[in-house]
C-alpha cells in the first residue's frame, strides 16, 4: 500500500471538516439523528468519489487523434515507462495507424 500524499490527507481532512460542520449545524437546528447520519454519510461518500476521480485524472494521460471527426483516444496511467507512453501517444495521434476503422 502506498504512503498517502500530503494533498490526499489534506483533501480527506477538508471533506471530514465540511461534513462535521454540517452535522453540527444540523444538530443545532434539531434535525433528527437519522437524517444527520444520512447527510453525513452522503457527504463523505460523494467526497470520497470526487477525491478518487481527481486522483485518477491526475495520474492519467489522454492522447487523442487530431483528425476531425476521429474519436480515437487512448488513456494511459503515468506509471508506464516514457517509451511506452510515447508509443501510445504516437499510436493515438497518427491517424494513418487507425484511420478508416475508427472514424
Amino acid at each position: 500500500m502506498q504512503k498517502p500524499k500530503p494533498v490526499d490527507v489534506t483533501a480527506v481532512v477538508a471533506i471530514g471538516a465540511l461534513a462535521g460542520s454540517t452535522v453540527v449545524n444540523l444538530a443545532e437546528h434539531d434535525v433528527s439523528a437519522i437524517r444527520i447520519l444520512i447527510v453525513a454519510l452522503s457527504m463523505l461518500s460523494v467526497g470520497g468519489i470526487l477525491l478518487a476521480q481527481i486522483a485518477k485524472d491526475m495520474t492519467t494521460e489522454l492522447y487523442q487523434c487530431p483528425t476531425k471527426d476521429c474519436r480515437v483516444e487512448i488513456r494511459a496511467t503515468r506509471n508506464h515507462s516514457p517509451e511506452r507512453l510515447a508509443a501510445l501517444r504516437d499510436m493515438a495521434t497518427d491517424h494513418t495507424r487507425h484511420g478508416s476503422t475508427a472514424s
